[in-house]
């Protein structure tokens, strides 16, 4: 769909007298031989998560011939807790969308933020303006009814940090000891301007308000959805629910290929076999599951709680950090209103009313085909709080929050709710928890870990980082056994020339200041 270049693409072997682990190592295909009698046996892989980085691992190792079976622990693929737009840069996913040859996006669509005082901003859709050099389209294009240029000035010296943040390790090591908070005020942001357009966008990103959440993943976040083109804010949305738009007939095309999908099955530990030092298995309360090689596509939660049920995971560093980050509760209102209420903009952000965190809601009156014609407004309301209340609590406040952001929710009655709990469903970006978050590799040779929560170098976020994670675990899998084709991986648009200009210079600048002497003596 964007037409770049793969950042990983296969090919064919180099010869064979080249060693085969230096064959595999320069990136090139490789396939295992036949052997005398007959094919050669397919390897068993077992993978965990049935969301977006599961079944992006299952999609190409089964591609590959190997023998998949993928763990759901629900009765079917879930989409995983983030943010419900498929964004411009999701090219990994639209070049996905292309090969399964389905429909399942609306047309680019405009957003709005919201405070307590009403309409903040309003953002069109980029793709009908003229282009101009990031970052300006994102500064000139949106509307500010209320905020002044003056408080819109003070984002301008935020820049600079966004240029240092390259998104290698020593840009996350650098940035990840501080708050979000911490960074706006440092670089001089107007109290209204981050309290009205800096901390919505990071509560509906990161779903933790910016006193919680590290400066490295905020810059992250803002330069891949904002800053970097002026594109990349704009975004499409599911039209439908993604299981069944998205995941169902994606499922339905790897079972016809050969993947076995297990449902309702909860790893609760793993097996290790002493003599090789692997994995052996996955347990699911009283099944086991045996393969050749395993990947964790679940969440962190859930491999916090394998990692306290099998204790010789402790002794592996990797595993023993994970035990030191934490997890945000998320909950998904839907509501059916008794009549149509006019609403701007088919998605919207807020930042926390009456001292509560963010949240966000979606039109799907004019979202999903189902309810298009239907005499009544059907919305969704997402936050990372309000878990324990009772349902009709929940929809209590919800209902208050819509009605100060848009008056014409008043009047209207709830005729139906559904209330989705998801607790300990999102990892919580607290500064300092880079240092802990594995990558996708671990210290045992046939286990991999995919999810939009790992660390990579892709530099996405969300539904995309996740899926590129588990095409990422699929070719760590061709590459332990030499068998099949690497996942040919879609890189993020690179940097406009001025960026990449100001970025080299960041750089050349950060190693001439490591090189002074005692550089090293002061508290960074």
């Amino acid at each position: 769909m964007c037409g770049c270049s793969a950042l990983v693409a296969g090919g064919r072997p180099p010869p064979s007298s080249i060693p085969l682990r230096l064959r595999r190592r320069r990136g090139s295909s490789v396939r295992a031989e036949v052997s005398p009698g007959g094919e050669s046996e397919r390897k068993k892989v077992a993978v965990a998560g049935a969301g977006w980085a599961g079944l992006a691992a299952a999609h190409h190792l089964v591609k590959q011939g190997y023998d998949v079976t993928l763990l759901a622990a629900e009765n079917g693929p879930t989409e995983e807790v983030g943010l419900r737009g498929f964004w411009h840069p999701y090219r990994n996913i639209f070049a996905l969308v292309d090969e399964l040859g389905i429909s399942p996006f609306t047309g680019w669509n405009k957003a709005a933020y919201y405070s307590p005082e009403g309409l903040t901003v309003e953002f069109p859709i980029f793709h009908n303006q003229p282009r101009l050099p990031a970052p300006f389209g994102v500064f000139a294009y949106p509307e500010f009814p209320n905020l002044p240029l003056i408080d819109r000035l003070t984002s301008i010296p935020v820049i600079a940090a966004v240029i240092d943040f390259d998104n290698t390790d020593t840009a996350w090591r650098k940035y990840d000891s501080m708050t979000a908070r911490e960074l706006f005020k440092m670089y001089g942001c107007s109290q209204r301007l981050y309290r009205e357009v800096f901390e919505p966008a990071i509560q509906a990103a990161l779903f933790a308000p910016g006193e919680q959440c590290s400066a490295a993943a905020t810059l992250g976040m803002l330069y891949y959805y904002m800053l970097s083109h002026q594109e990349n804010s704009d975004f499409l949305l599911c039209r439908g629910d993604v299981e069944g738009k998205f995941f169902s007939p994606w499922l339905q095309s790897l079972e016809m290929e050969g993947l076995k999908f297990v449902p309702n099955k909860v790893p609760s530990s793993l097996t290790i076999d002493t003599d090789s030092g692997c994995i052996s298995a996955i347990v699911c309360g009283d099944e086991i599951y045996k393969a050749d090689a395993f990947v964790s596509a679940m969440g962190l939660s859930s491999l916090q709680s394998i990692v306290k049920n099998s204790p010789f995971l402790w002794s592996h560093r990797e595993f023993a950090n994970l035990l030191h980050l934490s997890t945000v509760d998320v909950i998904s209102i839907k509501l059916w209103l008794d009549k149509k209420i006019t609403i701007p903009n088919v998605a919207n952000v807020c930042p926390g009313f009456d001292d509560s965190s963010g949240w966000t809601f979606f039109d799907l009156t004019s979202i999903y085909d189902d309810y298009y014609e239907e005499p009544m407004t059907v919305v969704e309301y997402n936050a990372s709080r309000l878990i324990t209340l009772s349902d009709d609590d929940i929809v209590s406040e919800a209902s208050l929050h819509l009605i100060k952001c848009i008056q014409d929710f008043e009047g209207a009655t709830v005729i139906q709710k559904s209330v989705k709990r998801s607790p300990k469903s999102v990892i919580n970006f607290l500064p300092g928890s880079y240092k802990y978050t594995p990558r996708g590799s671990t210290s045992f040779p046939n286990l991999f870990i995919a999810g939009d929560w790992i660390v990579n170098r892709h530099g996405s976020f969300s539904k995309e980082k996740a899926y590129v994670t588990g095409l990422e675990a699929a070719n760590r899998m061709v590459d332990y056994f030499g068998t099949g084709d690497f996942a040919k991986i879609i890189a993020v648009e690179g940097d406009e020339p001025h960026i990449e200009t100001l970025r080299s210079l960041s750089r050349r600048a950060n190693e001439l200041k490591s090189q002074i002497p005692f550089s090293e003596f002061f508290l960074q």
